[in-house]
């Protein structure tokens, strides 16, 4: 009885954290380049039912009959109607009938996700279980035939169906719990300034800036000079160009959309604007920056989009959007509220109404 409270309370903690993550988005609706975080959830293993020390029924046995098999690019999505597919979690293993997985960076079977921008990731992914344990195929070409045998070169490396005895009853899941936020990198809107020393990038990529704990990367693009004519962050650190930190020592001011620094009709230097190709290992940080998560290095790319001069980008925060979220999140909290008083009180009249006939 007890498990429908989990599953109640699970669900209100998740709703405090997304509801956490939606106030600041909400907040940093006006941050010139801000990027909105996303929440992402996952449900608890679903583990097996069994009846205890009841005769066996055969009658009621599903009959494997094989499983189907999709296949795109590299990515399997497998489903049966005999038997389990099993991943391995930090709360436990997992069954399931339907299963998508593709091969991770170490060979093995696991689990993807697809973060906001549809990249495939698998290093937050579980592993596939087999028979023998987590199925490893290497870089190897594999087939996945119509019993759940995994094959390379033609030689059977493990099943990834898990036959169950009769008096199972099926699975059961615990509810949902926090797993990660995601930083949705969308494009925000351009809105136009008075200021030339204003900047926004229309596509992917960052200006690269140095602060005293390192280099840094952020999309907000309201520079200022500072006493030496350095071109510079409004919290007063530098922004790179080419040659390094960017002196502009006068009046007109151009910038194409190259990042070509143009002062009184000379050429200065050009801004460093990079794409980055491991941007799910970015990490906000404060002042509107982003830094690599530790032990990381950054890989930039060339930039491919545009530096558009005298315009700042908006934060892509939808606020219409965001309210909905919170409203629809206010509902849910109240629901399960409502469940968890609903078991208070039966478990209230079992412990003091109960004994008394």
């Amino acid at each position: 009885m007890l498990r429908g409270l989990y599953t109640a309370t699970s669900a209100m903690q998740t709703n405090n954290k997304k509801l956490d993550v939606i106030t600041n988005n909400i907040a940093n609706i006006d941050t010139v380049g801000y990027k909105k975080d996303v929440v992402v959830s996952e449900s608890f293993p679903e583990t097996l039912i069994k009846k205890i020390n009841a005769p066996m029924d055969f009658s009621n046995v599903e009959n494997f009959s094989g499983i189907t098999v999709k296949k795109e690019d590299n990515l399997y999505e497998v489903n049966t109607k005999g038997g389990y597919f099993r991943v391995r979690t930090p709360n436990g293993d997992s069954y399931h009938k339907d299963l998508k997985f593709t091969v991770n960076e170490d060979g093995y079977l696991s689990t993807y996700y697809k973060d906001v921008n549809g990249e495939i990731d698998t290093r937050s992914g579980y592993l596939v279980l087999g028979n023998k344990g987590p199925i490893y195929v290497g870089d190897e070409e594999l087939e996945i035939n119509n019993s759940g045998q995994v094959m390379i070169g033609g030689n059977i490396v493990d099943n990834l169906v898990k036959p169950v005895s009769p008096n199972t009853i099926g699975t059961l899941n615990g509810g949902v719990r926090f797993d990660r936020v995601y930083v949705n990198y969308e494009q925000g809107q351009l809105y136009e300034t008075d200021n030339d020393l204003d900047l926004g990038i229309k596509g992917k990529g960052f200006f690269k800036v140095q602060t005293s704990a390192g280099l840094r990367y952020t999309r907000d693009g309201s520079f200022n000079l500072n006493k030496d004519k350095e071109l510079v962050t409004l919290d007063g650190y530098k922004v790179l160009g080419i040659d390094g930190p960017i002196i502009i020592d006068g009046k007109d001011v151009s910038i194409n959309e190259l990042g070509e620094i143009m002062v009184d009709g000379e050429y200065v230097d050009t801004i460093q604007v990079v794409e980055l190709e491991n941007m799910k290992d970015l990490r906000k940080e404060a002042s509107n920056m982003y830094r690599m998560s530790e032990g990381m290095e950054a890989k930039e790319a060339t930039f491919t989009g545009k530096i558009v001069q005298g315009f700042l980008e908006k934060s892509n925060v939808n606020a219409v959007k965001e309210m909905v979220k919170m409203m629809s999140l206010f509902r849910n909290y109240e629901s399960g509220q409502k469940i968890v008083k609903a078991y208070d009180d039966t478990l209230g009249k079992a412990v003091n109404e109960v004994g008394k006939v």
